[in-house]
């Protein structure tokens, strides 16, 4: 179990040219966001979180290669990272810090396989990877097993 308490914040200002993408592969189709692109599967994510209204914001660089063959592409908010067995999913604030902190897709937990969501408490929040959960506390603890 480990716990940090980091931050994350970015801005930009943007502009949007509205894009639908549901191809599973990264590179299918694309749009411009921001003067960015986004493509594939990590584009469809993007659109269904709100795009550059949502809370990930703007595209922040280009996407590149994740670990095993994957995708990943930073936003003012968090990042997305594509799998060809996870798909894509978001990652942000300090899970996402804890996360790459513990070397990411590359390290014991793996990819995203799905969203952040609440604890049924409503005490915290958590998100599933292929081997393992981070909770994100609402006192501000992070924690992961793997």
């Amino acid at each position: 179990m480990a716990a940090v308490a980091l931050g994350f914040t970015a801005a930009a200002m943007c502009g949007t040219v509205a894009a639908r993408a549901e191809q599973s592969e990264s590179t299918d189709k694309s749009a411009t966001y921001c003067r960015l692109r986004v493509h594939g599967g990590i584009l469809a994510k993007y659109v269904r979180v709100g795009s550059d209204k949502g809370k990930l914001g703007c595209p922040l660089g280009i996407e590149q290669r994740a670990a095993g063959g994957g995708r990943m592409q930073q936003f003012d908010g968090g990042s997305i990272y594509w799998s060809q067995a996870t798909g894509a999913h978001a990652v942000s604030g300090r899970i996402l810090d804890l996360w790459q902190g513990s070397r990411g897709e590359a390290g014991c937990i793996g990819y995203p396989t799905d969203d952040e969501s609440a604890t049924p408490d409503r005490r915290g929040h958590y998100q599933h990877f292929q081997h393992g959960t981070i909770w994100r506390w609402n006192d501000g603890k992070v924690s992961a097993v793997c």
